[in-house]
């Protein structure tokens, strides 16, 4: 049996019945046998088109016994909550050919929680658009890494700043990212204080002149 036969299809577990039997008779024709007569790579293509089948059967059986249900059910991307990201059926590739089947495999790597393995099919990609940006965007947020998350969603929209989904996930990001520093700083006043006014005096200079400022010049 096959560990995670979604992956093979590069479809999300969320995905409908049309959309998986679209991505396995696409795959189908990618490695059919008759593809790679006298080609070197014949072997290689038998091996994957059998996987696809399997795969594909798998999950047809799958969910004729309703048992698939649990497959798609890890929702939250790293506490953003699914709902605001891949509500209609998770995330969904939309580039094409080799490209579209990894970027279909990070999905369903995102759509499960596993933001790293995500990750590594995503750095494995060299054609990179906004998708691509999202999807990173998605999987650093979910394992805590909320600066590239941030660097790669404001990509993202700057390459397609009228796609809803990617500004809905920009949106949320800096509201979490806010909240976080709202929490940690109160409103406008220091995160802490030495109990020396000289001091605190000094860490403000200090944090003024990272960001490009200076509030005591004679510091």
């Amino acid at each position: 049996m096959i560990s995670d036969p979604y992956s093979i299809l590069g479809v999300s577990p969320n995905a409908s019945d049309d959309e998986i039997k679209k991505a396995y008779r696409a795959l189908s024709r990618k490695y059919h046998p008759d593809s790679y007569a006298d080609n070197p790579l014949a072997d290689l293509a038998e091996e994957k088109f059998k996987e696809v089948q399997d795969a594909y059967k798998q999950i047809m059986d799958e969910r004729e016994r309703g048992q698939s249900s649990s497959a798609g059910g890890r929702g939250g991307f790293g506490g953003f909550g699914g709902s605001g990201f891949g509500g209609n059926g998770g995330y969904q590739s939309q580039s094409s050919g080799t490209d579209s089947v990894e970027l279909s495999a990070a999905a369903n790597f995102i759509n499960s929680g596993r933001y790293r393995d995500a990750i590594n099919v995503l750095n494995g990609i060299g054609s990179r658009d906004a998708r691509w940006f999202y999807y990173s965007a998605v999987a650093n947020a979910g394992i805590g890494n909320n600066v590239q998350a941030m660097n790669d969603i404001n990509r993202a929209v700057s390459m397609d700043p009228q796609n809803p989904e990617f500004r809905n996930f920009q949106n949320q990001l800096q509201f979490r990212t806010s909240r976080y520093q709202g929490n940690g700083q109160g409103y406008g006043r220091p995160p802490m204080s030495t109990g020396n006014c000289c001091c605190d005096l000094w860490i403000a200079d200090t944090c003024c002149e990272c960001m490009g400022g200076d509030l005591c010049a004679c510091m």
